[in-house]
Order: C-alpha cells, then structure tokens, then sequence
C-alpha cells in the first residue's frame, strides 16, 4: 500500500527485444495491472481479481492504510496475513474481501466516501469474526471512533 497515492502497488518486471533483456521491476497501481491480464497472453501475468481487494484488507486491519487502525490488531484472532497468503481462504476471509469488492474499496479515499455517503456500518460486521469475543467491546469502540473521524475528514474535505 503506497499511502502517498492512496492505491495498492505491485511490482512489474517486463523483458526487452529478442533476447528478453530484463528491465528493472517497477511499482504500479495494482488493479491497472489486474484489469490489464485479461488482455495479457503472457504467463507471467499472476495474480487473481480480487488481489487489490485482499491486500487492501490486509493493510486495513494491520493498520498500515489507516494508522488509528493500529490497535485493532490486538484484539484480532487471526494475524491479517492469512488474507494474502491462503490459497483456501476461510469464511470470514471471503467474506471481508468480497465486501471489499462489491463496493469497489481498495484505497483509503474509496472507503471513507463508502462510510460517509452510503455506510456508517460498512465492514463492521464483517470484521466481527475477526476479533476475540473477550476483545468485542473494545474492538467496537475503537472501530466506531475511527468511522466517526473518517467520515468527519471526508465532509470536511468534500
């Protein structure tokens, strides 16, 4: 997650000429190179369509995309790495992907506009299979802080 664009990169390595000269890898927007593999015959093209969606979700619970976030991983049953790293993913995983993707959110901007113009709740009871029961109170009032703020910022800004 490259905060300063706000955006899920990945790195791209590409080949020059006949002979395949390496070029050095470069950062782009992930979901540009996610749309771009349908059209790519090369079977290099990796990745899955979801894969912005699952590293956003990652980021977001580990804190990495919204700071304040940070403390959330504490009262979390399962580290936000399973997201990217499960070939299988379990349910609650699904779950918080695919709500992820249905409302098209992989960056912080998308999210914040998600909470203040159509879903104060968004995503929250998705992340309920994600914290501990002895931690839910705590969970759910830091989560319901760091909405109010997010979509404080986002009228302010609007």
């Amino acid at each position: 997650y490259a905060k300063e664009e706000d955006s899920m990169m990945c790195a791209v390595e590409t080949k020059f000429g006949g002979h395949g000269w390496e070029i050095p890898a470069r950062y782009v927007d992930m979901r540009g190179v996610v749309r771009k593999k349908g059209n790519c015959e090369s079977s290099a093209a990796t990745g899955m369509r979801d894969d912005p969606f699952r590293w956003f979700a990652r980021y977001l619970l580990e804190g990495k995309v919204l700071p304040e976030l940070t403390s959330l991983l504490e009262t979390l049953n399962d580290e936000p790495s399973i997201i990217t790293r499960q070939s299988h993913p379990t349910k609650k995983v699904m779950l918080f992907v695919s709500a992820l993707s249905r409302a098209d959110v992989d960056s912080a901007a998308a999210l914040r506009k998600r909470w203040a113009e159509k879903d104060e709740k968004f995503l929250f009871r998705e992340l309920k299979p994600w914290v501990r029961r002895d931690c839910a109170e705590e969970a759910k009032r830091l989560w319901m802080k760091v909405v109010a703020s997010n979509v404080d910022e986002w009228k302010n800004c609007s």
